[in-house]
C-alpha cells in the first residue's frame, strides 16, 4: 500500500511538471579557455559594454549576463575579437589560442554550429578582403563584381549546408540569409563614392550601373519587422531615407544649411516611407540614440519629443531614458570637478586656474581628421574674442604626449594647450562621456556647465558665447 502510494505520488508530480509552462531563463553563459592571452580581461558588447571578467592565469574565464531575446554579441580581449549569436538560456564554451585565433578557435554547447559558421564567415571576410572597403572599392567595376560574387556565392553554399541541420536556429538562418541578400546591394550603393574618393576622380565619372542599384533600393521592402536585428537591412532603409531627404531639400531650400532643417526633412522622409510602426520606431530610435550619445538631451529635444509622442515601443523609449539619465550629472548648471592636466611646458595645471572666464574646451587628438579641420575656425574665433573674458582651452586625449607635443610645436599652436593622461579613460573624457571627437564643452565663469556638447567653432557657438558674455 505504501509503495503504491509513492508510485502514485511520483506519477502526479511528473504530470504536474509536464503541465507547468517552462520558465523563461534570461541567463547567458560564455565560458572557455583562451590560452596565450596578453590581455587579462574579456568584454562582451551589445552596442555598449554589457559584461566583463578577468581571464585567469591558465586562460579560463566565465561571463554571465541576462538577455531578453536573441542578439549578436561582440566579444573582445586585447586586439582579438569575435562575434557570437546567442539566445536567453544559452551556454557556450570557447576554446582558442590567442596567438593563432583563426586556426584554433573551437566552440561547444548551445548554437555551436551557428557560431562556428559566424566565425568562419568573419575569417573569410578578412581573407578575401571583402571587409576592407578601401581595398575592395579601389578595384575596377569588373574586378569588384568578381570578388563580391565569389564571396557571397561561397557564403551562400556554406549557409545551405548549415540549414540542413535539424536543430539549427531559425532566426539566425533568417538573419544570415538577409545578410547574403542585402549586403551586396549595400556595397553596390557605396561603390561610386568610395571609388571616386580613392581614385581622386569625380563621382559622376565612375563607371557603374547606379540606375539599376537605385531601382533595387526603391524596390526594397520597408516593412520587414522580422529583420530589425539585421544591420545591413536597417542600413538600406536608412539609405532610402537619405535619398528622400535629399529630394526634399532640393524641393524646399529652407531645409538646407542647419541641423534643424535636416532633422525636419528626415522626419518628413520617414513619415513618407515607413508605414510599419515598429520599423519607424526602430529607425527613429537609431537616429536619436547616436545623436543623444554624442550631443546629449538638449540637442535632440525635438527628436525625443516626437519619439515620446509617436512611438509604440516602450523598450526603445526606456533605452533612451537610460541614456538621458547618464547625462544628468553634466547637464547645464552642474558643477564640474577640478580636473588636472599638464600644459605644453610640462607644468601641472587644473580647470580652476581658468575661473573668472567662460571656458570653451576642445577635446581632440592628433590622429583625428575632423578635429584638425576645426583648428582654423578655432584660431579665427580666438582672434575675434581676444579682449573678451573667455578662455580657449584645447585638451589632447592622445595615447601619449609625444605626438601631441610634436604637432603643437611644429604648427606653433598657441594658447592653452593641455594634455589629459589616459586618453579615452582620462577623468575629463569619462566625466563628460566622450565617445567621439572633436567634442566641445562650454563652462561658465564659475566652472559650471553651460553646454556639455557645445557647437563647433565652425558652427553656431558664437550665439551661445555672446549670450553668456
Amino acid at each position: 500500500m505504501r509503495q503504491s502510494s509513492i508510485i502514485i505520488l511520483l506519477a502526479t508530480l511528473v504530470m504536474l511538471s509536464c503541465n507547468q509552462p517552462e520558465k523563461f531563463n534570461p541567463t547567458i553563459i560564455i565560458a572557455g579557455t583562451l590560452s596565450n592571452s596578453n590581455d587579462k580581461e574579456i568584454t562582451v558588447y551589445l552596442e555598449q559594454e554589457i559584461a566583463k571578467t578577468t581571464i585567469s592565469e591558465d586562460g579560463n574565464f566565465r561571463i554571465t549576463f541576462e538577455a531578453e531575446e536573441s542578439e549578436y554579441y561582440y566579444i573582445s580581449t586585447g586586439v582579438e575579437a569575435f562575434s557570437l549569436f546567442l539566445s536567453p538560456g544559452d551556454s557556450i564554451f570557447v576554446e582558442a589560442s590567442l596567438e593563432s585565433l583563426d586556426d584554433t578557435f573551437k566552440l561547444h554547447g548551445d548554437l555551436a554550429a551557428e557560431n562556428t559558421y559566424l566565425f568562419e564567415k568573419d575569417k573569410y571576410s578578412k581573407e578575401s578582403g571583402i571587409n576592407n572597403p578601401i581595398e575592395l572599392m579601389a578595384l575596377n567595376k569588373e574586378a569588384y563584381f568578381t570578388k563580391k560574387d565569389e564571396f557571397f556565392s561561397k557564403l551562400s553554399s556554406t549557409l545551405d549546408v548549415l540549414k540542413t541541420e535539424e536543430t539549427v536556429n531559425k532566426e539566425f538562418i533568417k538573419l544570415e540569409e538577409a545578410f547574403i541578400s542585402y549586403q551586396p546591394l549595400y556595397m553596390d550603393n557605396q561603390y561610386p563614392m568610395y571609388h571616386a574618393y580613392i581614385k581622386k576622380i569625380p563621382r559622376d565619372s565612375v563607371d557603374f550601373p547606379m540606375d539599376e542599384v537605385k531601382e533595387k533600393l526603391r524596390q526594397l521592402d520597408l516593412s520587414r519587422e522580422d529583420l530589425l536585428k539585421s544591420g545591413v537591412y536597417k542600413s538600406l532603409i536608412d539609405s532610402r531615407i537619405s535619398e528622400e531627404v535629399s529630394q526634399l531639400m532640393k524641393q524646399d531650400s529652407t531645409l538646407k544649411g542647419s541641423e534643424e532643417g535636416y532633422e525636419k526633412a528626415r522626419f518628413i522622409a520617414m513619415d513618407n516611407l515607413l508605414k510599419n510602426q515598429a520599423i519607424k520606431d526602430q529607425l527613429l530610435f537609431d537616429f536619436i540614440k547616436s545623436n543623444l550619445e554624442y550631443r546629449g538631451p538638449v540637442h535632440v529635444k525635438s527628436s525625443l519629443e516626437k519619439f515620446e509622442v509617436e512611438n509604440q515601443s516602450p523598450k526603445l523609449l526606456a533605452k533612451l531614458d537610460e541614456i538621458k539619465q547618464k547625462w544628468e550629472p553634466i547637464m547645464p548648471g552642474k558643477e564640474v570637478p577640478d580636473f588636472n592636466f599638464v600644459n605644453i611646458e610640462g607644468e601641472p595645471v587644473k580647470l580652476s586656474d581658468l575661473k573668472g572666464n567662460l571656458v570653451y574646451i576642445d577635446i581632440w587628438a592628433t590622429w583625428c581628421g575632423p578635429c584638425i579641420a576645426e583648428h582654423p575656425h578655432w584660431d579665427k574665433m580666438k582672434e575675434e574674442y581676444t579682449d573678451k573674458p573667455i578662455s580657449f582651452l584645447t585638451v589632447s586625449i592622445d595615447n601619449s604626449k609625444e605626438p601631441w607635443e610634436k604637432m603643437v610645436n611644429a604648427k606653433n599652436m598657441e594658447g592653452l594647450q593641455w594634455f589629459a593622461e589616459n586618453a579615452w579613460k582620462s577623468d575629463i573624457a569619462q566625466h563628460f562621456m566622450v565617445n567621439a571627437i572633436p567634442r566641445f564643452l562650454l563652462l561658465d565663469k564659475e566652472g559650471k556647465v553651460i553646454d556639455p556638447s557645445a557647437d563647433r567653432p565652425s558652427g553656431k557657438i558664437r550665439e551661445t558665447v555672446d549670450k553668456y558674455l
